[in-house]
């Protein structure tokens, strides 16, 4: 039992030696959309907005099918609260937020040596950097109804929370440019698993972001060293 032991080890250890590491960085645009109970809210509809989305990526090929896949960037999850009652149809709130996000994710692939489809499906971790609004607000005298446009940061309350996860999947197309450098067009989805407003806990308010990315990538294969 030793002895099987010990061989399915160097096995183990043989098959990592040959694996790969690749690094390379990606950009690209972010859609978010948000989850949000319409509750006492009857005036309000939230809409997408674009974003952007860029960072830096890592892999560890296991086999010509298998790798696992990481990216650590900053990510754009921006949407707008539209008013839509009568006189009010002007008025809205852009809320841009931006996230550090780290999606870890298994990534299958398949097709040839030089293109090659993926399938990837993981989980994220991301932490609220920052946040600012803009919009068109109202006031009303007794004789107008009159309007201001507003662009500021926003403060963070203790009904925010920063710390965000969620699940993570999509697909990706992959092609090697030679033996170290290769382009990727990568499409992910990231769906929120917890809400980003805590509020009154009675109020149920519960706030999801969902965002898909775009994004074109450029890798680079570090070349394993293997003995002749």
């Amino acid at each position: 039992m030793k002895k099987l032991l010990i061989i399915v080890i160097f096995i183990l250890l043989g098959r990592m030696a040959l694996a790969q590491w690749s690094v390379g960085a990606q950009g690209g645009v972010s859609f978010t959309s948000i989850d949000r109970s319409q509750a006492g809210r009857v005036d309000e509809a939230y809409n997408p907005l674009i974003g952007y989305d860029f960072g830096i990526t890592g892999s560890y090929t296991f086999n010509p099918w298998f790798a696992i896949r990481a990216d650590l960037g900053m990510m754009q999850r921006n949407h707008r609260m539209q008013r839509h009652l009568n006189y009010l149809s002007l008025v809205y709130t852009d809320h841009l937020n931006t996230y550090l996000t780290l999606p870890v994710m298994a990534d299958f692939s398949f097709g040839g040596s030089r293109l090659r489809g993926h399938l990837l499906l993981g989980a994220f971790a991301g932490y609220w950097v920052r946040q600012r609004v803009r919009g068109v607000t109202y006031g009303m005298t007794d004789y107008e109804v009159f309007f201001n446009e507003f662009d500021t940061p926003k403060d963070f309350s203790s009904s925010d929370r920063r710390l965000n996860a969620g699940l993570v999947g999509g697909a990706a197309l992959s092609y090697s440019l030679n033996n170290l450098f290769g382009l990727s067009l990568n499409a992910l989805y990231y769906y929120d698993l917890v809400s980003h407003y805590i509020g009154y806990v009675a109020l149920q308010d519960y706030r999801y972001l969902n965002t898909a990315v775009i994004t074109l990538g450029l890798s680079y294969h570090i070349p394993t060293n293997q003995s002749e």
